[in-house]
């Protein structure tokens, strides 16, 4: 598969600072793609008719994760293939298959070279791969069904999974096993890691919960839970249309979560009493084809790995059907104090944001919906995938030379 990039208008690599950036709207105005790399998805679907209602029928991007230092990144794509990039050059390291297994979800664990997988055929294990021998080195069985979640603890040899077996599982990369089970959660699940390790979330879009446990204590019942209602979606139909949860994370302080739908809306949640603190609208949900439409029940569609934080957790960011990339501001709209709580009687109401930034699809060319969004968590860089992958930085002001 060659590695030709697009046309750039910047350098290859992070631009070069001594001091951190802050993310102000004009970094996030002036993101621009870098590098475009129209090959780095292969092939059609096969399951797919060209007519099928607008839906795209290209293999797409389906994750992106970035590794701890913010320079090295890989991509895992529905043609089978997981990719691993250089973002100091900005180019392509090497290409390795997965066609006997498929892969849905990947990550990179706290050693550089080595990937967790999902997997979509033969069966359910997770897989932890070497790039740098091109190796499986276990095969984490327990999954009876496919995997929705899974998350490297901040800290430890450790990774958090949620599956549609109704379970969650804490497993021990220096072990090689599953070293802790929730069971019979409801339904399909998805679980996260706090910044902190010390405690994790679950949610169940079959019962329309979130949860947190303890890490220390991930057998006994949770500490926290509350069922997720949306008000807006309760007026607008009896019964209401139940969102399908596809990916949850914390804020950096855990004070708020993060917990996407595969529908037109995102929820942040407050960290400890999860009711809801904002409702995040303006995005097309990628439930929907291109157009806009969608089927009468919620479906999960490409969702998951298109809605995060950026590295400072002043923003959150969302993909869209449409190809465009979204932004809303959490500058504004932090927790609220226990004091401002209780003055207010209970919970404050929600608030219905609207995105700050819209990075348009036509920078994107041929990208088809943005699937796979990430945003490097050292560098004011972020990667967008779908048919093609671009990856994006802050455009520079070109100043002319002085003197001659």
């Amino acid at each position: 598969m060659s590695n030709q990039a697009g046309p750039s208008r910047h350098p290859a690599g992070p631009p070069p600072s001594r001091q951190p950036i802050s993310l102000e709207p004009y970094v996030l105005d002036k993101l621009a793609p870098a590098r475009l790399f129209k090959d780095a998805i292969n092939g059609k679907l096969p399951w797919v008719s060209t007519a099928h209602h607008g839906y795209s029928t290209k293999a797409q991007i389906s994750s992106i994760a970035f590794d701890d230092t913010g320079n090295g990144c890989v991509t895992a794509g529905e043609d089978e293939l997981f990719n691993w990039w250089d973002i100091t050059t900005g180019t392509k390291k090497k290409t390795y298959a997965s066609h006997k297994y498929g892969l849905s979800q990947i990550r990179l664990t706290h050693k550089p070279t080595n990937v967790l997988h999902t997997s979509t055929k033969t069966n359910h294990d997770i897989r932890y791969h070497s790039m740098h021998d091109n190796k499986y080195l276990l095969y984490l069985k327990g999954h009876s069904a496919r995997v929705r979640s899974i998350q490297m603890h901040p800290t430890e040899d450790r990774f958090i999974s949620g599956g549609d077996d109704g379970t969650v599982r804490i497993w021990d990369l220096r072990q090689g096993k599953c070293q802790a089970l929730l069971n019979n959660v409801g339904g399909s699940t998805i679980a996260a890691f706090d910044h902190a390790g010390t405690i994790f979330a679950v949610a169940s879009s079959d019962l329309g919960v979130v949860m947190l446990y303890g890490t220390d204590a991930p057998d006994a019942i949770p500490f926290s839970h509350a069922r997720l209602v949306d008000p807006e979606l309760e007026r607008a139909s009896q019964p209401p249309r139940r969102p399908v949860f596809t990916s949850i994370s914390f804020s950096n302080a855990g004070d708020l979560i993060l917990i996407g739908t595969s529908s037109d809306v995102h929820y942040v949640v407050d960290g400890y009493d999860l009711s809801i603190h904002c409702r995040l609208v303006g995005h097309q949900g990628l439930e929907t084809d291109r157009n806009g439409r969608r089927e009468p029940q919620p479906r999960r569609g490409g969702s998951g790995e298109e809605v995060g934080w950026t590295a400072d957790s002043r923003w959150v960011y969302s993909g869209s059907a449409d190809g465009s990339v979204y932004f809303w501001d959490m500058a504004s709209h932090q927790r609220p104090s226990d004091d401002a709580k209780l003055k207010a009687g209970g919970r404050i109401p929600y608030k219905t944001l609207t995105p700050t930034i819209r990075k348009k699809p036509e920078m994107f060319a041929e990208m088809g919906p943005s699937r796979a969004v990430r945003f490097n968590p050292r560098h004011a860089m972020m990667a967008v995938g779908g048919e093609q992958l671009a990856f994006m930085l802050p455009e520079r002001e070109e100043k002319a030379p002085e003197g001659w």
